[in-house]
């Protein structure tokens, strides 16, 4: 061990060297450099971002402590002045793609978004026009450029790196980051659950909430998880001493689940003047249905949190912050579902999305959550797109019926929407748009809000032909229709007057007198309010949520059922998980191949069944060019036909995914098999 004289003399010579100084001094000031750029960025305002550095002290410096811990590894390296750019750049870069997602989503970027990757190039067209691409690109390789210029002529640091000194150094200032932001979180100045992400990020800045995402992921466990707490609540749920004696019967329904891609009420946007009420169905029939607020989880995007709560019954609260489900736990583990529920009770279940399977990985994870068929836009024919090229809600009449006439069984259809969906453009879209707005001075604003004004009208007719088909169907159905999160249009609470930018309705639609019960519900709690007015009891989840909401520990017992279930013993089952992944059916109408003929020299015809646009013919395993005829017809150009010759029709989406195969058939010229 050195004494406290060769410890002096140490920190001398440390001190000495003029390099040694100007590193300490960049790990001191530059991290504050930086998160004062990064929080400028989040606010889109250096006023703002300077106001959080006086108004935020605390959380400030938790930020800025965090960055100066990936700056401290520059005392391990020769090539300081790069290391420091290649950081600075890492962190800039971070600041500005939390501000661009701002801008088009309202909800900051997280770690979840690193997982939805592919999803956002596949909508990025949509945001983001031919220069803006071109922009970014050149942006892109002009950084590069710089920091390899930085690499060749930056200078290197000539003396011997002492690792060992240099290693405790960054230790410390590790040990004093987590010992500062811990204190802070005692006393109340940081958080580990974000309840509103935006508003998180405000208050606690970038850097920590981005960092939190990273490495605060699934359920954690609670601290009075155990075999007795969990056989409380599941006790609990089915004490019958205060219930009726006799249980009411089961309503058969068919339920149908309608999630409308940015569906709101424009009329609850202070000093917006609009021409006529773009939704008038809806709210003709929340007047005379069941209906209410609906407390949902994301703002402008995030389809699929909302369908995961909806679905489950479980609560994302008890998540990592910005946690999409879809792309973590789900992908690997089935889940107590509605869908679970009802299959229990007789039910056959579908989903219906009017957009690609893969999106949000939905081909993959509603076997996990017990569906029995997917209709994605790949199974679908006549579809009309938005003039930004998302598809027309009013396919998906035809869709839902189809899976109600498809089985004998009762049917449960869960049917997203997508006619909804942003960027909505800044610019005049229709000539003579049915619904005219005005009252706001910004034009691009304008445009923009007339667009989506006119889309949801038309998802509104979509509605009322929708419920006059369901209107004389010769079954009892229940229809939920719901918003699924505001649109992307940059309102305020301000300009609100529900004052929540987390607040859509739903109604509960039945062709058979239910009784009206208005209610405002948090979104985990609307597939139990149907289950129970059908007076289904049927899941452990399900029976909570009806046994519960008015508990002082709901939530907390919610959490434990969560983590129980998904991450700990499954003591709600025994020990053992009750649910299967199913084999999911893509498309309820069967795709298949009736037989083969040469059309003319070159070319042949293959003739079936419920063929569409993303229809791929393959011969004997190979795959060739198709043309879309109708949908009993495909054309391919292939020489010569040969007995034996194997044909096969494959549903293939835009990233060349094959979602199913047709039977084979096989050309035995005029007879085939």
């Amino acid at each position: 061990m050195l004494n406290y004289l060769e410890r002096g003399i140490m920190i001398k010579k440390f001190f000495k060297n003029k390099d040694n100084v100007r590193t300490m001094l960049i790990i001191i000031f530059l991290p504050i450099v930086l998160e004062l750029l990064v929080e400028i960025f989040s606010r889109s305002s250096v006023i703002d971002g300077f106001k959080y550095l006086f108004t935020r002290p605390v959380q400030f410096m938790c930020n800025a402590l965090i960055i100066m811990c990936s700056i401290s590894f520059v005392m391990l390296v020769k090539r300081r002045v790069f290391y420091c750019a290649v950081v600075s750049v890492v962190w800039v870069v971070l600041g500005i793609v939390n501000m661009i997602l701002l801008y088009c989503r309202v909800t900051p970027f997280n770690a979840s978004d690193l997982k939805l990757i592919d999803t956002g190039i596949k909508t990025a067209g949509k945001y983001f026009n031919f220069v803006t691409f071109v922009l970014a690109i050149i942006a892109i390789l002009g950084v590069l450029a710089a920091v390899i210029a930085v690499f060749i002529k930056a200078p290197k640091i000539k003396y011997r790196i002492i690792y060992w000194r240099n290693l405790i150094i960054i230790g410390a200032i590790f040990v004093f980051t987590a010992g500062f932001i811990n204190v802070s979180i005692d006393m109340g100045f940081l958080s580990h659950r974000f309840s509103n992400l935006t508003d998180s990020y405000l208050e606690y800045g970038f850097v920590y909430c981005f960092g939190n995402s990273l490495v605060n992921t699934g359920v954690k466990k609670p601290e009075d998880y155990s075999e007795e707490k969990i056989d409380e609540i599941i006790e609990k749920d089915n004490d019958t001493e205060n219930k009726e004696d006799k249980k009411e019967e089961i309503i058969d329904a068919n339920v149908i689940f309608l999630q409308l891609e940015s569906f709101i009420d424009l009329s609850n946007v202070k000093d917006l003047e609009l021409s006529k009420d773009p939704i008038p169905t809806f709210n003709k029939l929340k007047k005379k249905y069941t209906s209410g607020n609906l407390e949902v989880y994301n703002i402008g995007y995030g389809t699929s949190n909302t369908e995961f709560e909806i679905i489950t019954g479980l609560n994302l609260d008890d998540f990592g912050p910005g946690e999409f489900p879809y792309r973590t736990i789900l992908l690997e583990k089935t889940c107590e579902s509605i869908c679970y529920d009802l299959k229990e009770n007789g039910y056959v279940t579908h989903a219906i999305h009017n957009n690609n399977a893969t999106f949000y990985s939905r081909n993959t994870v509603f076997e996990n959550l017990g569906f029995d068929t997917f209709t994605s836009l790949e199974y679908m024919n006549d579809v009309e797109y938005t003039p930004i090229g998302w598809a027309k809600d009013k396919c998906l009449v035809e869709q839902i019926m189809n899976s109600l006439d498809s089985t004998e069984e009762k049917d449960f259809v869960y049917t997203i929407s997508v006619q909804g969906h942003g960027s909505y453009p800044s610019t005049e879209t229709y000539e003579n748009p049915e619904i005219l707005v005005s009252g706001i001075e910004d034009e691009a604003r304008k445009y923009a809000i007339e667009y989506y004004a006119n889309e949801i009208h038309e998802m509104d007719d979509f509605i009322a032909e929708l419920t006059k088909q369901l209107s004389n169907y010769d079954e009892k159905v229940v229809l939920v229709m719901y918003g699924d999160h505001l649109p992307g249009l940059g309102f305020s609470e301000d300009d609100l007057y529900n004052e929540s930018l987390y607040k859509t309705e739903y109604i509960i639609w039945d062709n058979f007198g239910l009784k009206k019960a208005d209610e405002d519900l948090q979104t985990f709690q609307l597939s139990s309010k149907v289950l129970e007015q059908l007076n289904i009891s049927t899941g452990v989840i399900n029976n909570f949520h009806q046994n519960n909401k008015n508990d002082i520990e709901y939530l907390a017992r919610l959490q434990n059922l969560t983590y129980d279930i998904l991450y700990g013993d499954l003591l709600a089952y025994e020990g053992i998980n009750p649910y299967e992944p199913t084999e999911i059916q893509m498309g309820v109408l069967p795709i298949n191949i009736s037989h083969v003929e040469p059309k003319e020299e070159g070319i042949v015809s293959v003739k079936g069944e419920n063929f569409t646009p993303y229809s791929v013919v393959y011969v004997n395993y190979e795959r060739y060019s198709t043309e879309f005829v109708s949908k009993n017809e495909l054309l391919i150009e292939y020489d010569t036909l040969k007995n034996l010759d194997s044909f096969v029709v494959a549903q293939v989406d835009s990233d060349d995914v094959v979602l199913s195969e047709s039977k084979e058939c096989l050309y035995y010229g005029n007879n085939q098999e």
